[in-house]
């Protein structure tokens, strides 16, 4: 990692790194301006394919109430199968972060890495999967065990933009992952739990809000991505942080000042 394209993460890693919540979300604010169209229309294809999938899965099932096993196999298989397009939309989040275009159909771009980015979701599923049985075996309560989940969530949130724009391999972008999460865990996980509330939020009325909570939600992470580990080909006044005025300021629309898209 001694090429430049690799010096703000190997700096993160290294020094650690910090976090202004209130300039990043005042810059993803900013940011979705324009470009929450192409967004949500991309988030809405994936999560039709989700829930087609899993449909189709279940169906396949004779007997879902006593086959939770089969369920839960299948599900990783959905996971891994569409983790091109769960990538894209991190990837089309950093490419908002540093000024390149963005469309709906860039969640079709990744599939070329199917096999890293469902490697990885495989690995990421079995320790999932190793931490409830551990969570199991404590015998904690329901309530308790959603934390070590989420905080296991925040905590891989950088594999797949690892893969795809740093070129690191499954286990190499887990590991990474982990380690930059460890040195602003609280930050990380705070930014996380408060995206959760305005998600519960959007969903209360009547989903209207998640015109903006959604695409803010891809900006946000695609920013902090930036922030943490760098972007090839960023301007050199994203290297200013969050908080330097530019930020600050309303950045120029890539899909011109209202949200339309290309095809």
């Amino acid at each position: 990692m001694n090429e430049p394209r690799f010096a703000r993460l190997q700096q993160s890693l290294q020094q650690g790194f910090t976090l202004e919540p209130k300039a990043i979300f005042k810059e993803g604010w900013a940011r979705i301006n324009g470009a929450k169209m192409p967004l949500i229309l991309a988030a809405l294809g994936v999560a039709g394919f989700w829930l087609v999938l899993s449909q189709v899965t279940t169906r396949l099932v004779a007997n879902p109430e006593e086959a939770s096993w089969q369920l839960s196999l299948l599900g990783l298989l959905v996971s891994m199968g569409l983790a091109p397009m769960t990538a894209a939309l991190d990837m089309m989040g950093i490419a908002r972060s540093v000024d390149k275009p963005i469309r709906p159909n860039q969640i079709f771009n990744y599939f070329g890495s199917l096999v890293p980015l469902a490697a990885a979701s495989l690995l990421m599923g079995i320790l999932s999967a190793a931490l409830m049985a551990v969570i199991q075996m404590l015998g904690l309560p329901a309530v308790l065990t959603m934390l070590p989940m989420l905080l296991l969530s925040v905590a891989l949130m950088f594999t797949f933009p690892l893969i795809l724009e740093k070129g690191f391999t499954p286990l190499q972008a887990i590991m990474t992952s982990l380690k930059l999460f460890s040195r602003q865990w609280l930050q990380l996980l705070a930014i996380q739990v408060f995206f959760i509330l305005l998600f519960i939020v959007a969903i209360l009325s009547l989903g209207i809000a998640l015109i903006w909570v959604a695409p803010l939600f891809m900006v946000v992470k695609g920013i902090i991505y930036r922030e943490v580990c760098g972007v090839e080909g960023e301007t050199d006044h994203k290297d200013a942080g969050p908080n330097s005025d530019v930020h600050a300021a309303q950045p120029p629309s890539l899909n011109s000042s209202k949200d339309k898209f290309e095809a």
